[in-house]
């Protein structure tokens, strides 16, 4: 494939997700920009894009965790290039506190994901760069975990941005968008060559310590040399759990619209006659909803013991990562927990 034919292959997608979206007028469209080839094959497919679609309003924003020590000049670099193609950006400082719950990488998604939601609009759909070589790795990933349908899922080409932050209402939700699910990372780094883009290389992501980088640069080489196909085969297979998983949560819809309330979960008098299946798919559901890190399965095969425990008097009490579950009569209630 020529270098133009990879160009028209890359918005072509791009511009079928987006129309798949039924954008209104006026609609706010964010990329997510972490500097790396991919945010910034994402940003230069959007601004081709706002020539087509003028109609929409384009914002960048960019969020600095500090985790690298070059990461100010990094920010530096992408508020330039921001105003360099005349697009309105935000480039901020995030710092993540630390602490031994969770991961840096963990908390720092998570409060990406959260101030993205403090700076924009109630319907605005997010455009972020993971691409299909970062499905398969998580894909494997979760694999090693021992994860189910939902975590081997990966990540879906649409979702909600779901965090704690309030909704005015369900009909008026953030989306995540990932345009670049169908292309590997060779594939864009093709594609950035031939747009002759600029991008940052952080060498951590060669550290084979970190299991993602060891899965990319040990892992997955061995793989593809033996079946050259694999990344399309391992993404197909978390598209059918994705598939499976939909439908599941569409299934289970009508039981969480009466468990999970303002108030927090609702056991009521029946939880005990619910099937031990049934009830960790609803816990499950209710996380999800709130926007918090989901438990291992241990932890919530141990919630759910706990809870059936709690029957005959005894307390409810577990913590995961940045909360805790505890029990308050018929209702289980999902408090902050401080970093230690």
């Amino acid at each position: 494939m020529n270098l133009s034919s990879v160009v028209e292959d890359f918005y072509a997608s791009y511009t079928h997700l987006l129309d798949s979206l039924a954008l209104q007028a006026g609609q706010q469209i964010v990329v997510a920009l972490g500097g790396g080839a991919d945010s910034q094959s994402v940003l230069d497919l959007t601004l081709r894009f706002r020539e087509d679609h003028p109609q929409y309003r384009f914002l960048a924003i960019h969020l600095d965790h500090f985790f690298h020590p070059d990461s100010p000049e990094w920010a530096e670099f992408l508020r330039h290039e921001c105003e360099r193609v005349s697009i309105d950006a935000i480039v901020e400082p995030l710092k993540v506190p630390q602490g031994a719950r969770q991961s840096k990488e963990e908390q720092g998604r998570l409060a990406r994901y959260q101030r993205m939601a403090e700076l924009t609009e109630p319907d605005a759909v997010i455009l972020l760069g993971q691409h299909r070589t970062d499905q398969v790795e998580t894909f494997l990933l979760q694999m090693r975990r021992g994860a189910g349908p939902k975590g081997l899922a990966a990540m879906a080409s649409v979702s909600e941005l779901r965090t704690r932050l309030p909704q005015a209402s369900s009909a008026c939700e953030r989306r995540l968008v990932r345009p670049l699910l169908a292309h590997t990372k060779a594939e864009i780094y093709h594609y950035a060559n031939a747009r002759g883009l600029r991008w940052i290389e952080d060498e951590t992501n060669t550290d084979t310590q970190i299991d993602r980088n060891f899965m990319r640069h040990e892992i997955l080489p061995v793989l593809e040399k033996r079946w050259p196909t694999v990344q399309s085969t391992i993404a197909r297979s978390a598209a059918l759990c994705a598939e499976q998983d939909a439908l599941l949560e569409r299934l289970l819809r009508p039981f969480l619209e009466r468990r999970v309330l303002p108030e927090g979960f609702y056991l009521g008098t029946d939880w005990w006659d619910v099937e031990p299946m049934l009830q960790r798919a609803l816990l499950r559901g209710w996380f999800e909803i709130q926007g918090v890190q989901l438990p291992s399965h241990r932890i919530l095969l141990e919630l759910q013991q706990q809870v059936q425990r709690s029957k005959g008097g005894r307390r409810v009490r577990i913590r995961w990562g940045a909360v805790e579950v505890i029990r308050q009569q018929k209702w289980l209630r999902m408090l902050p927990l401080s970093n230690e």
